[in-house]
């Protein structure tokens, strides 16, 4: 497993364009490059936390041709930003102990 953490500086007053328009990129992501889905996350910064799972670092690098429709929903998503997106992170997982259910 491969794991990307992003961080994003949203205009003021864009936040649901962004979260609508992330939701879009992600399923376009997940259903044309196999990635494994993402969370989104609200800093007390403001800022939003992406977090990208991949199944490895291969297909996460791998190239990724992007048709028509998905350069639209990047551009929809772009034009939420007060600056560049940050890569925080590329992790590589070592140990994975989370679980989709909790523990009753």
């Amino acid at each position: 497993m491969f794991a990307v953490i992003l961080e994003f500086d949203i205009l003021e007053g864009k936040e649901e364009e962004f979260r609508e328009a992330w939701s879009e990129v992600t399923k376009f992501i997940y259903q044309n490059f196999g990635s494994l889905g993402s969370r989104l996350h609200k800093a007390k910064t403001g800022k939003f936390i992406a977090y990208a799972q991949w199944p490895d670092k291969e297909t996460y690098f791998s190239e990724h041709k992007w048709t028509e429709e998905g350069i639209k929903c990047g551009k929809r998503m772009r034009a939420t930003y007060r600056s560049e997106t940050k890569v925080l992170q590329m992790l590589e997982m070592d140990i994975d102990l989370t679980k989709d259910k909790v523990y009753k």
